[in-house]
């Protein structure tokens, strides 16, 4: 293996996520000055992949209807490990969330264009639970075989993700996209998002001066620019302003060599404005060196934002060398914005009535509460946090359900040092553009916190707010914060909110069929025929009764079931093995020719005379992980009882 493949992290990245943002108030943009703030390394390293990777499972309120809603994702359907059955990607600017699932896995996508069209795609992995976030990206022709272009580690988020921008389709057809980890049949990637635009025509030249923000060229209609930092001096920024609503996200990719004639240079790119005092410019700056035969170093920046409030904001294309730049310094910028789309519906937000709350100073917890009233069914969970600390990173946060649910939102982010940034105005929501990676925490939307070390996300905690999909939200919830330093610095918790959305009713039958429950069970009766086998096998039936424990990894308490007082559970009241292979809540069951099955989903309305099949097989290896099921006939299930409802003829 080659001395790049054994670089490190931080020098293979050789760049940082920088800020440089602002707020989106009314009036004037500010005139600086501006900031510029490291990212904070993640520790990755290239070619190391984790042994075992952080399974991804799992006051009075004021209610208020409510829709804040985020980017809407598309989905990959397996297998489409080959060209021949690559997931078509319906659309111009689509982003895909997708898995590299078993170790090993590849994903295609398939795409049509026409001739001089411009490929702009890049992954997001800094949220994988996997054990790895080092994807690769390969755009090919029309047979599927020839590379028009690869990359490996161009990408920011994280700093082994890819980026290609502006490669050039040579003439109308079928195209594909190929995503994988660099290190092939060990490393898996749970999930990796998948940015794709495609633009066509030319990009609009930018107009000097636009050096500021107030002199700020407007985006045109498809986010396509075409500019050149000349002359190569510190003031030479080109800033782009564009309006987006509450919860838009964007996708900004940098295109270093458009003539694709060898000719690069390195780009800096950022979004703003954030921050406490709104100067803040989110910044990416890659060294430009992942690419290989056969396109050597061809530099491109990818980076994502979801915005909290509706507003203008600014796109920022400059250098971190004030010496960098030229006539030959062209670049062309895409922005792409993936709209506002709420997830479930009757989306309400419960505003705590539990506050303030004076945080620290010193070591200690603190606690507020929000009463949910009635008993909404969650299809997705958002959180609201406003608070304000001295020394940000002295803060860690937990959210606990009515049901007991514990699970973190974030540990440690922010400034690390007293006189950084000391607000926080954030929503944690796991279809945001990103974790927090920036020590700006005030304006925007972040996924819950992904701890990584040692080139994974996943070793030191990975938090989803979707472990409480399915739950009852109706009952007493809490909000948990630590601080974790003694000293003198404190904070206060100002304000924080959840928005609950709901699950659609379910699909209703066609004129002339009815409905007809096949199988239910709550299994206080028993097993109702579920088995379950495998080596070192832990599946009980029964009431759960797991401690809380304060271990370096700590497990939650778990004490209670969907309903009554039996289900199914691995270990009842111990951690389970890690690395156990099992099989559990096996069911078949004969259905008589009368009532032969339909798509328990109202998808299809393809029939079966064959035995159904309910089963799954899991591979844990950390204690806590949900498994997923699939029947016979390839759709996706829940552990616990199948509830399938059957539309049958008359």
């Amino acid at each position: 293996m080659s001395s790049r493949r054994l670089r490190s992290r931080y020098a293979a990245f050789l760049a940082s996520l920088l800020l440089v943002a602002s707020t989106a108030t009314a009036g004037p943009p500010p005139a600086g000055p501006f900031e510029f703030v490291d990212l904070t390394p993640t520790g990755e390293v290239k070619g190391v992949v984790e042994t075992a990777g952080r399974p991804v499972s799992p006051g009075t309120a004021a209610r208020v209807p409510y829709a804040l809603p985020r980017q809407a994702f598309a989905g990959e359907v397996e297998p489409n490990g080959t060209a021949a059955t690559a997931s078509p990607i319906a659309g111009t600017n689509v982003v895909i969330r997708g898995n590299l699932y078993p170790n090993g896995d590849v994903d295609y996508y398939s795409f049509t264009a026409s001739a001089g069209d411009r490929v702009y795609a890049a992954t997001m992995t800094s949220f994988s639970a996997g054990n790895s976030t080092d994807s690769q990206l390969t755009l090919y022709a029309s047979d599927g075989t020839t590379v028009i272009e690869f990359d490996d580690d161009n990408g920011s988020l994280a700093g082994l993700s890819s980026s290609i921008a502006g490669a050039t389709i040579p003439a109308a057809g079928t195209y594909y996209l190929k995503v994988n980890d660099f290190t092939a049949g060990t490393a898996s990637e749970r999930s990796y998002e998948l940015h794709f635009r495609l633009q066509s025509g030319a990009p609009t030249p930018e107009v000097e001066s636009n050096d500021t923000p107030a002199t700020a060229n407007p985006l045109p209609a498809n986010g396509w620019v075409s500019g050149t930092r000349n002359p190569a001096v510190a003031t030479e920024q080109d800033w782009y302003s564009i309006s987006l609503n509450a919860g838009d996200t964007v996708y900004l990719s940098l295109d270093l060599d458009p003539e694709r004639d060898g000719v690069t240079w390195n780009g800096r790119l950022g979004f703003a404005l954030f921050g406490d005092a709104g100067n803040q410019i989110a910044v990416v700056d890659d060294a430009g060196t992942g690419d290989v035969s056969p396109n050597p170093n061809i530099p491109s920046e990818a980076m994502f934002f979801t915005v909290k409030t509706a507003g203008t904001y600014y796109a920022f294309v400059d250098s971190a060398t004030a010496a960098t730049g030229g006539p030959t310094a062209t670049y062309h910028l895409s922005v792409s914005v993936h709209p506002a789309t709420n997830e479930g519906i009757n989306c309400t937000v419960y505003s705590s009535a539990d506050v303030p709350k004076t945080i620290g100073p010193g070591t200690g917890l603190v606690s507020s509460t929000i009463t949910v009233p009635g008993h909404p069914r969650i299809a997705d969970l958002d959180v609201d946090v406003v608070l304000n600390h001295a020394l940000m990173q002295d803060v860690d946060a937990h959210l606990r359900s009515p049901a007991g649910s514990d699970f973190g939102l974030f540990t440690d982010i922010g400034a690390a040092a007293t006189g950084g940034q000391t607000q926080m105005d954030l929503v944690f929501d796991d279809e945001a553009g990103i974790p927090p990676a920036f020590t700006v925490l005030k304006g925007m939307h972040y996924k819950p916190e992904n701890n990584s070390t040692a080139g994974t996300a996943s070793t030191s905690g990975a938090y989803r707010l979707s472990w409480f999909d399915g739950q009852d939200a109706g009952g007493t919830w809490t909000l948990d914060l630590r601080d974790d330093t003694a000293g003198a610095n404190g904070g206060t918790l100002t304000s924080w909110a959840l928005r609950i959305c709901e699950p659609p009713p379910p699909p209703t039958c066609a004129a002339g069929f009815t409905t007809t429950t096949v199988f239910t069970t709550d299994f206080e009766s028993g097993a109702a025929g579920f088995t379950h086998s495998g080596t070192q096998d832990e599946w009980e039936l029964g009431l759960p009764a797991t401690v809380a424990t304060t271990t370096a990894n700590p497990i939650a308490a778990f004490s209670s079931c969907n309903s009554g007082v039996n289900c199914w559970k691995t270990d009842l009241d111990t951690p389970t093995t890690p690395r156990a292979t099992r099989t559990c809540c096996r069911r078949t069951s004969t259905w008589p020719a009368s009532r032969r099955p339909w798509s328990s989903r109202g998808r299809s309305a393809t029939r079966s005379r064959r035995p159904t099949s309910i089963t799954c097989s899991w591979t844990p290896s950390r204690s806590g992980a949900r498994p997923r099921c699939a029947s016979t006939s390839g759709s996706s299930r829940r552990r616990s009882a199948p509830r399938p409802v059957r539309a049958t003829p008359r």
